[in-house]
């Protein structure tokens, strides 16, 4: 039985063509029972260590992905604006990755959430959603929005302007201050 080897499965002769036939059944085996297998093997392969973990931030989509990333839960909503053209939305972009990391829920490779946060973070790029963007009155980015999210669709509560070098801690102040327990509510 001849090895299937790139010269002989891809060099189209009439010698070589029962070869590259053979080729073809196995690889279409191959990956049959990879897809049926693979999914088993993902899942040993995920680790739940916290250096594996990255933050959970929503990319949202229109009005309506709003809506339903506010109902989610009542934790506050830390909602990113940003222009992908924009130099200072990029700069930004990495610092809110970390916050939503320190702040926020942490997923595995599979995206399930293995460490919930004081507070879930989202994103709205503008190019995309240029009428939701609008519709929240963004005039500069990049610009975070803070809700209190709940089953009424979420209250806003806050906008930040972040092109100065203390915009995160700006938010993290906002975030402490909002997380403050009023009569019983966190």
């Amino acid at each position: 039985m001849m090895a299937c080897t790139m010269s002989a499965c891809h060099s189209f002769t009439s010698s070589s063509l029962p070869v590259h036939m053979m080729c073809h059944e196995q690889s279409i085996s191959f990956q049959r029972r990879l897809s049926t297998s693979s999914l088993y093997l993902f899942r040993e392969l995920i680790s739940n260590d916290e250096e594996d973990l990255r933050a959970d931030i929503a990319v949202i989509r229109e009005q309506v992905g709003l809506d339903e990333f506010l109902k989610v839960d009542d934790r506050l909503c830390v909602i990113k604006l940003y222009a992908p053209f924009c130099k200072a939305c990029k700069a930004f972009g990495i610092k809110f990755r970390k916050l939503a990391s320190e702040k926020g829920d942490r997923i595995n490779a599979a995206r399930e959430i293995i460490r919930s946060g004081k507070a879930r973070f989202g994103e709205i790029e503008y190019s995309s959603n240029v009428k939701l963007c609008r519709a929240l009155g963004i005039k500069k980015f990049p610009s975070v929005l803070i809700y209190r999210g709940g089953d009424d669709g979420g209250e806003k509560l806050t906008e930040i302007e972040c092109k100065q070098k203390t915009a995160i801690e700006d938010i993290i102040a906002e975030m402490d201050q909002l997380l403050l327990p009023t009569g019983g509510n966190c």
